[in-house]
Parts: C-alpha cells; structure tokens; sequence
C-alpha cells in the first residue's frame, strides 16, 4: 500500500503529564438504575460535549433544518405538541401521522438543545414538555360506571397516538437524563398503564416496551415490567418471538422492523432470560443476512429490500437502525454493535443531507449517479422526489427523522458501566465528565480527528468537591478495539484499563486502518479503510429545482435559503475496478483543516486504478442503473480515480463493477 508519508504506530501508551486547568464542570445526569441483565448504561447525554467535526456538524443542524422548521413546512411550523396539532387543511397529516413526524423532530431538538446548551431550542422542548404534561386524557367510564381508560393518558385522542408517544418518550427520557425532572416518570407511569387490551393493537404499540421497562427501572413498579413482557409474548406486531426465531428472512416494513427489533433485546435487558437474547439475535442475523448495504443500515424501499446495489433505505432507517444497536450493544457488552453504528453513522448519515444541513433524502442509496426531482429508482415511488435532495418531502417521517441522527450518536459514544466507571464506546472528539462518587469526579478529553485519524488520546483531569485533585483516583477505563483493527498488539472487543490515575493522565490508543474491499453479495465490490467506505463522488451539475411537484400537495419551503436541487453528472461515472489488492491502492493524507465531510475536504482519500465501463448509462436518462453483469470488459484505458468518504459525497458509485482481463 502507497503512502504519501507515515504515521508512527503507538499501539497504546500511558503517559503523565503536568495537572490540566480545565475549568470544573459539574457532572448533570440523573441517577438511572441499570438494566439488571445489562452490562453498560447510557444517560449522560448532559454531561458530553461535542468538540472538532461533531460540534460542527451539530453546529450546521442548527443553523440548518433544525433551526429553521419554517423552512421544512407542515407540521414542523406547527405548534408540535405545546397545543392541539391540527390536521393540515389540505388532507395531509391524516390520524397519528403529524405527531409522529413532530414527535421525531422534538426528539432530536431536545437533545440537540442539551448537548450544544442552546437555549431557544431547550425553551422550544420545554414548551412542548409543559403543555403534554397539563393536559393528560381524562378517564372514561362505560355506561355501568366501569373505567374503560384510567385518567393520566399522555398525548392527543387520535386512534394510533400509542405510536407517536413511543417517539416522544425518546424526548421525555432525554429530558429526565439531564434534568432529573421527577414528573416525567411518574406522568408516564400512569400513561403506559392506562391501556386497557383493546387499546393495546394499534400500529406499532409494542414498540412502547421501550418507554415501559424505562419506567420500571425508575419506579419500580412490578406492573410495568409484567405489561412489557405480556405484550412481547402475546402481540400481533409484525415481529413476534416466533418469527425471530423461525429460519425465514423477513418481509415487512424497514422502519418498523428497525424499531421493534429492539424489544426483545430489551426484554433481555431487564428479565436475564435467554429466550429473549436468542430471539432478538436471531432475527438481526436474518435482517443482516438478506438486507444490509455497505453504509451500514439495511435496506428498505419502504419494505426490506435485500442487497441489490440499487437498494436503498429511508433516512428513518438509518436513525432507528443505530437506535437499536446501542440497545443491543449496552445488553450484551459485545463491541461489534458500536462498530455497527459508527459505520452507519460517519457513512449512511452525512450520506443523505447535503452538508450544511439544508437538505435532504428520503431515500438514499450507495450507488445514486443523479438525484433529480423525477430520478427515484426504487419501484415504490420510481419516478417521483423521493431521492432528490429536498427540505421538503412528500411523507414527512424522514425530515423529521433526520433531526435525531447525530445527535443520537453524541449521547451514547459514551457509557457507563456496572460501578458508574467510564466506558468509551464510539469514537469522536468530545469531552465527558462522570460522577464516581464520594465527591469524585472525572473529565476526560477525547482528542481526535477519528475516523479520519487513527490516533485517539484521552486526558483525564480529576475533582474532588469541584477542586482539582492532585490525588490518585481508583478507575476503571473501558475502551473499545474495533473488530475492523489492523494492528496486532490488541484484541478486538471492549478492553478494561484499571489502575490508579491522577489529573494529566493521558491515554493513547492507536488504532491503524488497511484498505479492504468487499464483496456485495448480489454482484460488485467496494472499498472501505476502518469504519468509512469510500466512494467515487460523481463531478456534478448542481441547479436549483423551482418545480411544482403534484405528489407534494402544494407543500413549499418557507425559507429561501433553503433550496431544492437537480443533481446530475458532468463527467463520467461508469468506472469498474481494475485491482482489487489493497497494495496498489495509494492511501493520500491533506491535513487541509476543513470540515471533513465537504467535498475536496476530506483528511484521508484513496486512488484506485479503474477502467472505463462500455454501455453502462443511465437508465432512460434520468435513473441509476444496475451493475452490468460482472465482471466487465474494460472499454478504455487503465486510469487512476480518486475515492472519498461516502459522507462527503452526494452522487457517488459505491459498489462498482470489477474488470475481468
């Protein structure tokens, strides 16, 4: 493998410098009882603070879509959920749809508002906090003077509400983590047990076993944890303990089975019974098997839609996706979870907004040559808006969705385990600060332009009784070795540092990268370099799209700023693979400083040597077309192109055709 200049590898090193004077910060997070079965934890979503590309990122989702609901249209310039969210005059946002849209973009504010401290987006949460609170649903009684619905019911009288409310829980639960607010469980107590059976088959319920079990662990109330596994055993959801467990791939929506996949892990969590484990295993194997894509999230077009390298997914998928992931990884305690959701998230997520955080997909796809208003190439909606770069779409799940990617992310890169002890579980430049009792306290600075950079260094500075403490501290320090690891002095999996440590502590982790390529299990192949995949980013026309689109049913950005585009090719795209040996790729380093997501940005990128693929074009002008049948006859010459890292590229060919000499 070329490169053009080396970095020294330093597999691990503990070194002692002089006492920082970082500024005391006070540890927030609420006091949370663990999973009893689990073996780590989150809530610390008030004390982490984002530093390097995740504060930017945070920073452009502000000043982006999340700050500007105007710019996304109805619901989103609504009330949301501080008063009555009306039907839209026109017909859309029909029964539970506009809550659960809103109920997305809540979540998503609220954390966003948590992690950056911005006020107005906290006052926008607390709004809305208030508002759901006074007004619970008061009891009905039948005709004999029985309770048919016990008063305390969170939410709004539309059938189907047990579905948004399992969303906006997601929010509630952010809140209560950072601020230890002790309504919002107990509010939620009687909301979960005011459903009578009959309440309990509307879409999605079952997914409300999440909002439950955390209930349960705050208040203790045996009920609650009976009614989730009741539920589980006896529900008419699409995903049941049977269908886990059956040897048949699934077939059902994407966001749906993303969501309930959850449940039995959770189950898991908080019973110890294997069962539960073996079923939530089980089903994610199948899920991966028939439907991941090389991003990171499976497909779904809106049904699970195998691996063809024209599937796509929703941006809902790849929010609730990595949701679930961090269930199964704080469950089991198995690293190959976190390497999950960091392939989703520093690929699949940048992959389907533009960078400023103005636009986005509906759909997107590993491989999308143009992304017009007539391009969608999925036979569910071909021919319509769906993959077109948009701040507004037609069904509005995805551009409310979008909101919680990376701010999701944020709050769990760092766990907590059995004693409270520190647990680096994602990686990226941040800052945490954890409560070890006794009036101990610890900030660790992560430094690290990771997963640009192999190189992560932790510094620790310790408080007792908000001093600085020149003390030793007894800790724990948990840290993740990626199962994509190339160096040999450590093994993949969680890795457990206890010793005594003292304010200046540094912790080094060096993790190296090789270029690697994979097989797409239909046909092609790809290229990755530790969690990032790269891509070919197409050279591109970019024209603002100022049509009218019937399918949106007259809904317009309200924001000018905020524009609609007409994405196309201008130079070629139709590149196969002429080597697919890691040494003859050339690994190129520009520390240029900007963000690495922007286009021509990006710290690290590829050359491959590639050749020119005959008669492979666009389909009818306008769609992405299949891989030709592989592997290819090369019909020009031997040429060298450049990869970048998928999230930084908006048209792109990702899985590629390889050449056959």
């Amino acid at each position: 493998m070329k490169r053009h200049f080396f970095i020294p590898i330093i597999a691990l090193a503990i070194s002692i410098t002089a006492c920082t004077t970082k500024e005391y910060k006070a540890a927030q997070a609420a006091d949370i009882p663990m999973a009893p079965h689990s073996v780590y934890s989150e809530g610390l979503i008030a004390d982490i603070t984002p530093k390097g590309w995740l504060a930017e990122i945070l920073k452009r989702q502000k000043e982006g879509l999340s700050g500007h609901p105007e710019a996304m249209d109805y619901p989103y310039h609504s009330v949301l959920w501080a008063g009555e969210l009306k039907r839209d005059g026109s017909g859309r946002g029909d029964g539970w749809w506009r809550f659960e849209q809103t109920a997305y973009y809540l979540d998503g504010l609220t954390r966003l508002g948590y992690l950056t401290e911005d006020r107005d987006f906290l006052d926008v949460w607390e709004n809305n906090l208030e508002y759901v609170l006074a007004h619970p649903l008061p009891a009905i009684t039948g005709e004999d003077g029985s309770i048919v619905r016990p008063e305390g019911r969170l939410g709004n009288e539309t059938e189907g509400m047990a579905w948004p409310m399992a969303v906006f829980f997601r929010a509630l639960k952010a809140c209560y983590e950072a601020t230890g607010d002790e309504r919002i469980p107990a509010a939620l107590e009687k909301h979960f047990l005011s459903y009578p059976p009959q309440d309990r088959n509307s879409v999605r319920w079952i997914i409300n076993v999440e909002g439950i079990l955390w209930t349960y662990a705050i208040t203790g109330n045996e009920a609650l944890l009976q009614l989730a596994e009741s539920e589980w055993l006896r529900s008419a959801a699409e995903l049941t303990q049977e269908n886990c467990l059956d040897d048949n791939n699934f077939h059902m929506h994407g966001v749906t089975m993303n969501e309930e996949l959850k449940v039995p892990m959770l189950l898991y969590a908080y019973t110890g019974k294997p069962e539960y484990l073996q079923a939530a295993l089980k089903a994610d194997r199948k899920m991966e098997d028939a439907n991941m894509l090389v991003d990171g999230v499976v497909s779904s077009s809106e049904y699970l839609a195998g691996q063809d390298a024209l599937a796509s997914h929703e941006t809902c998928d790849i929010t609730d996706y990595s949701w679930t992931m961090g269930y199964f990884l704080m469950a089991t305690g198995d690293a190959s979870w976190a390497d999950r959701i960091e392939r989703c998230m520093f690929n699949a997520a940048p992959g389907c907004i533009t960078k400023d955080f103005k636009s986005m997909q509906y759909f997107s796809c590993p491989n999308q040559f143009i992304c017009t208003g007539t391009s969608d190439h999925n036979e569910f909606k071909r021919g319509l808006t769906w993959m077109q770069y948009r701040p507004v779409h037609q069904t509005e799940c995805c551009i409310g969705n979008v909101h919680r990617m990376f701010p999701n992310y944020v709050s769990r890169m760092w766990l907590k385990d059995a004693e409270g002890h520190p647990v680096a579980a994602l990686y990226g430049p941040s800052e945490v600060v954890y409560d070890l009792g006794d009036g101990v306290s610890v900030c660790i600075d992560e430094q690290t332009g990771y997963p640009f950079d192999e190189n992560i260094t932790f510094e620790f500075t310790f408080y007792k009784d908000g001093k600085l403490s020149r003390a030793s501290h007894d800790m724990a320090f948990t840290f993740r070795v990626p199962e994509w690891y190339a160096g040999e002095e450590l093994q993949p999996g969680f890795q457990t540092e206890r010793r005594s440590w003292k304010s200046g502590d540094r912790f080094v982790l060096n993790l190296p990268m090789k270029v690697r390529f994979e097989d797409n299990p239909v046909s092609g192949r790809s290229v990755t370099r530790g969690p990032l995949v790269y891509s070919y980013s197409i050279p591109s026309d970019w024209q603002v799209d100022t049509l009218t689109y019937a399918k949106l049913a007259g809904k317009k950005c309200g924001n000018p700023d905020f524009k609609s585009w007409t994405i196309t090719p201008s130079a070629k795209w139709n590149y196969a693979l002429e080597s697919c040996c890691p040494e003859d790729v050339e690994v190129v380093f520009d520390n240029n400083g900007g963000f690495p997501f922007d286009e021509g940005c990006s710290p690290v990128k590829l050359r491959v040597k590639a050749a020119e693929v005959k008669d492979w074009v666009l389909e009818e002008g306008r769609y992405t077309p299949a891989l030709p049948d592989n592997p290819v006859i090369a019909a020009g010459s031997d040429t060298t192109i450049e990869l970048v890292p998928y999230g930084s590229t908006t048209i792109r060919v990702t899985v590629f055709p390889t050449v056959s000499r």
